[in-house]
């Protein structure tokens, strides 16, 4: 299991944006971007700024939240106000297929196309099951990645929201 911090304080901010990439194989899964601060309750005067690419923000200003992160990415939030949750892994997820995918994906049958015309007919018989099996296993890759940390996201909120709401608030590890 991945290794999930959390961090629970007040919203002080939250900002909503449109995403616009900036680069040819950036794509975000949602248009919107939400940056929002957490005053930390610990006794800290701190505030932390989190940024998460998604149409869903079940929290105000002013709400007590519990934010997921997974490094420096929030992946989950519940609202200890409202008791809304959202994975945002589930809501906005990854895409599969990415635009630089099939710019390699082209790239191999190139590449393989003058090699075989250049050195060697027979690279074909490796290029050719290579360029074929690129993006299949591209998009298999991402799918399990994705599953797999969803299920990791749910018990991380249900164990972070436990500990939240049974302790003071500071930056947790979950397991």
């Amino acid at each position: 299991m991945s290794k999930f911090w959390y961090v629970t304080g007040e919203l002080t901010e939250v900002q909503r944006y449109i995403n616009v990439p900036m680069r040819w194989c950036e794509q975000y899964p949602a248009r919107e971007r939400r940056e929002f601060w957490l005053a930390r309750t610990d006794g800290i005067d701190q505030e932390v700024k989190l940024v998460v690419h998604s149409r869903s923000m079940p929290a105000r200003r002013g709400h007590e939240v519990c934010v997921l992160l997974l490094g420096e990415l929030a992946v989950g939030l519940v609202n200890l106000s409202t008791g809304q949750r959202v994975n945002f892994i589930d809501a906005d997820p990854p895409l599969l297929l990415r635009r630089c995918d099939v710019l390699a994906a082209v790239g191999i049958f190139v590449s393989g196309a003058i090699v075989a015309a250049s050195w060697d007919v027979r690279s074909l018989l490796l290029t050719v099951p290579f360029g074929l099996l690129y993006l299949p296993s591209r998009v298999l890759g991402r799918l399990l990645w994705r599953t797999r940390l969803q299920r990791q996201v749910d018990r991380g909120l249900d164990m972070a929201l436990t500990a939240a709401s049974a302790e003071p608030p500071r930056l947790w590890r979950v397991k």
